[in-house]
């Protein structure tokens, strides 16, 4: 339960942190990286644990298949040193499976396939 109440703690302060005027401004001295990236590195020093901010390319939760898989989520650079695309983690069912599975789902709409052309591309 101790650990419990210093998590709430820390999320209060948190809390409090960004609600001040400067927080909210964005007033105050700031770093070159900070200037340039938009995130505040400072921020790490501020909680006691590690918090993992990232930026740049691959730092966002996007629903793209473009999007490259850092080698700290699971990607494994290829014989030519690349790093994996999310196109490439379809899952254990594949691409048909999700068309066949948003068809059946939401007959009608425009992009769903009726019956007759989810047999033709031998999905049914």
């Amino acid at each position: 339960m101790a650990h419990f109440e210093d998590l709430r703690k820390t999320a209060y302060k948190a809390e409090n942190d960004l609600n001040t005027y400067q927080a909210k401004q964005g007033l105050g001295k700031k770093s070159d990286s900070t200037l340039e990236s938009g995130v505040d590195e400072m921020v790490n020093q501020r909680f006691s644990e590690p918090t993992g901010v990232k930026y740049g390319p691959g730092s966002t939760a996007s629903g793209s298949d473009h999007r490259k898989i850092p080698e700290d989520e699971g990607g494994t650079r290829d014989d030519r040193d690349r790093l994996p695309k999310a196109e490439h983690f379809q899952g254990d069912d594949g691409p048909e499976t999700g068309v066949k599975q948003y068809s059946e789902n939401r007959p009608g709409d425009q992009e769903a396939l009726d019956p007759q052309d989810l047999k033709r591309r031998g999905l049914a």
